[in-house]
């Protein structure tokens, strides 16, 4: 199924509808078989647009997505020789991409860096901040504010519309384990939205005072 829900903002890129499952298998089979190059060029063709859009909901940067997209089809050419066909091409490109940005993500943690934030606190520090900093841009200051596991459950069930069993399967956890980090990374969202908010607010009067003196 194509997922194309664009939950306020946060998905920007639609993904493709799945290619047909026989069809990349048999890709597949020639790729291994034979080397043919034109079999794995065939499958980045059929499944870029959707690896590049996750990479792209998962990571909220243009310019890191485009790395990924790279990394994410060079890791699959050297795994393809251990594909094997209990799972469909797609859902091991999806769980590829998704290890790949979670660590991008757990690196940016540990180098205390996310695109975009000094951008955001800017946004946020401006007079009239209503009109500065839109709930897509408070959502998205919310995101970074997530750890990044939690942050990944939560785009891939709530912005990307995968189930919980899909999501736990992605992420290589058990369902009980993925239902608990979806609640808790619902709640540090909901909790991060609410202090921003509430900043938002504070920083509008202090500038309503101000413009009052």
């Amino acid at each position: 199924m194509a997922r194309t829900r664009d939950h306020g903002g946060l998905r920007s890129v639609p993904s493709a509808a799945p290619a047909g499952e026989e069809a990349d298998f048999e890709l597949v089979r020639r790729f291994n078989a034979d080397g043919d190059m034109t079999a794995f060029e065939t499958l980045f063709r059929r499944h870029q647009q959707y690896v590049a859009g996750l990479c792209l909901s998962l990571l909220r940067s243009h310019a890191e997505a485009e790395d990924a997209l790279q990394e994410v089809f060079l890791r699959a050419y050297r795994g393809l020789a251990g594909f094997e066909p209990r799972v469909t091409f797609r859902g091991w490109l999806h769980r590829i991409a998704v290890n790949h940005c979670r660590d991008l993500l757990a690196e940016r943690a540990r180098r205390a860096e996310e695109p975009g934030a000094e951008a955001l606190a800017s946004l946020a520090s401006r007079s009239r901040p209503d009109a500065a900093l839109p709930d897509v841009m408070l959502a998205e200051a919310a995101l970074l504010r997530l750890p990044p596991d939690f942050r990944i459950a939560f785009l891939l069930h709530i912005v990307e519309g995968y189930t919980i069993g899909e999501t736990a399967g992605m992420l290589g956890i058990g369902f009980e384990a993925a239902a608990s980090r979806l609640r808790r990374a619902c709640r540090q969202f909901a909790e991060a939205c609410e202090r921003l908010r509430a900043a938002r607010r504070t920083t509008a009067s202090r500038n309503e005072k101000g413009e009052d003196r």
